[in-house]
């Protein structure tokens, strides 16, 4: 199992209280980028695979894409609309 780094692909495996925003258990997307609250927890700007739009979602709530190993956040992978 990889670590979740910027750029990796997840899968966002707890979207409890999320669906108002779009987001549901088993979505793929990206870590656009990760920051951490000293003394509290780490957080993920997760960006879904079909959409821009980023959500801060707690890292716990993430895991790493095995299926999609090697790829990473790029302009090759990045949506670009239909």
């Amino acid at each position: 199992m990889s670590e979740i780094k910027t750029g990796s692909p997840v899968v966002l495996k707890d979207a409890s209280g999320l669906k108002d925003y779009g987001l549901f258990t088993g979505q793929k997307g990206w870590a656009n980028s990760i920051t951490t609250v000293p003394g509290d927890k780490s957080y993920v700007f997760f960006m879904p695979e079909d959409s821009k739009e980023m959500t801060v979602v707690d890292l716990d709530r993430l895991e790493y894409d095995e299926s999609r190993d090697g790829l990473e956040l790029d302009s090759n992978t990045i949506y670009k609309g239909e």
